[in-house]
């Protein structure tokens, strides 16, 4: 037998299985309400196309997220995660040191603190700490007085009470303290919300992340996570849950991997 004939033979076959494909579609099509045709090569191409993020969108949701690095464990006594649905764990105890103005805050963060408000004074602004450690009767007695429970946090559950946190405002600032729209227009809140993370800090609740946080906006509140930790949070835009959610995700996904 010839090549051209095998050749031909093969076409033939080839041309009568197609033949009896569409036979077969056509009959399916016509006895099958339920026959869904396929959709044409060239429509699921673009539609694969458009779910491909054009050059420069892939960076920017990779930028959106915080790096993890790879040493970090989320056990860190600074990334301790407090809000209204996580308490401080119990005989859970903290050495404190004396700040300005005679407050206190955890010792390991006092450094880091009195080098924020002293170069933001260099800086021509005039930062003031209205609050800082809180003991558990302290919180307890605020509690119990305050007349707005829903903005006041329910004792075992302030980030005060575990020394990591302090309230900034401007000397002098004589509008009303606890308006966060307000006090975050002042020079000094500006400063300290766009140079906190070098030294270590966060605007620990954020105007939108109400929801995730439990707590208020307050332009005012920040709280103590380490250099590192704070660049990533506050250049990416999360809070805090949001990023142990992530760093948890990462830590186990890495531990699984090993």
């Amino acid at each position: 037998m010839s090549k051209l004939r095998k050749f031909l033979i093969i076409d033939l076959i080839l041309l009568m299985a197609v033949l009896g494909a569409l036979t077969i579609s056509r009959i399916l099509k016509e006895n099958n309400s339920d026959y869904i045709e396929p959709e044409p090569q060239e429509e699921i191409a673009e539609e694969i196309e458009e779910a491909i993020p054009e050059e420069g969108e892939a960076e920017e949701v990779a930028e959106a997220q915080p790096e993890i690095s790879e040493e970090v464990n989320p056990d860190e006594w600074n990334l301790l995660l407090v809000n209204p649905w996580n308490a401080i764990p119990e005989g859970y105890s903290v050495e404190t040191a004396s700040v300005e103005g005679g407050y206190e805050v955890d010792a390991r963060v006092a450094d880091s603190l009195e080098a924020m408000l002293a170069d933001c004074r260099e800086a021509g602004h005039s930062p003031v700490v209205i609050s800082a450690f809180r003991t558990r009767d302290t919180q307890e007695y605020l509690y119990n007085t305050t007349a707005n429970k829903d903005d006041t946090a329910y004792p075992g559950t302030s980030e005060h009470e575990c020394g990591l946190a302090v309230d900034i405002l401007e000397t002098g600032y004589g509008g009303d303290w606890d308006n966060a729209e307000k006090t975050a227009q002042t020079e000094t809140q500006k400063w300290l919300t766009e140079n906190c993370k070098d030294y270590g800090f966060i605007l620990r609740y954020p105007s939108d992340k109400e929801e995730i946080t439990g707590i208020v906006y307050e332009s005012w509140h920040y709280r103590y996570v380490g250099r590192e930790h704070a660049a990533k949070i506050m250049d990416s835009g999360v809070c805090l849950e949001e990023y142990l959610k992530r760093l948890d995700y990462e830590t186990k996904t890495r531990i699984k991997d090993q």
